[in-house]
């Protein structure tokens, strides 16, 4: 395959795959719908970049040695758990009353919270494990990178379209006193259930 196919082939994978409900998309709709768009978009960002690394390591063929260590697997979903649990909590707390006036959030901390909530996350590494098995197990180092390159793009285009909608949503809209319950509590059942699916027993 060549260079240009294999970037397009990220770009898509990145746009797919970044769609279905997780992590990232839970936290940038939160943080959007209370106002903090500059925030959302770091998350996005932080959590395109750890998609890039995640597809780069699975095509090439690393991620197959992490996630064929069972403890290993398991240590990171409790710490990926934590981690997104912690996060939970500290935005159910932070959470303003209504939705902000003016965006003072930063896109840094959003882009340091992304990366955080998504990288250590061994459920993500073991999909892209199984993508790049069943559709390109012989891409060479540099196919690879380049197909990483692009799921990251893919993914970020994706995050920053999805943070851009939930920021125009109108502020008086009714959807917006549930959002924020709803975000935090899916945030929750998602750590939960990475736990579960490695440390029970298959």
């Amino acid at each position: 395959m060549s260079v240009v196919g294999a970037a397009s082939l990220g770009v898509g994978l990145g746009v797919v795959t970044g769609m279905p409900l997780g992590v990232v998309n839970v936290a940038i709709v939160d943080a959007a719908a209370a106002g903090r768009r500059r925030f959302a978009l770091g998350v996005g960002c932080g959590g395109a970049l750890a998609d890039l690394a995640h597809a780069t390591l699975a095509f090439v063929g690393v991620g197959q040695l992490v996630t064929s260590r069972p403890e290993l697997v398991r240590g990171l979903a409790i710490a990926a758990a934590v981690l997104i649990v912690g996060y939970a909590v500290v935005a159910w707390r932070r959470r303003p009353p209504a939705r902000l006036a003016a965006d003072d959030s930063s896109l840094a901390r959003g882009f340091a919270t992304g990366i955080t909530l998504t990288l250590p996350n061994p459920g993500a590494l073991v999909a892209w494990v199984a993508v790049a098995s069943s559709l390109w197990s012989d891409a060479s180092v540099a196919e690879a990178i380049v197909l990483g390159v692009g799921v990251g793009v893919g993914s970020g285009l994706w995050f920053a379209l999805l943070a851009t909608w939930v920021s125009r949503v109108r502020p008086d809209h009714p959807a917006l006193r549930y959002i924020p319950k709803v975000a935090l509590v899916a945030l929750v059942a998602i750590a939960a259930i990475g736990v579960i699916k490695t440390v029970a027993p298959a």
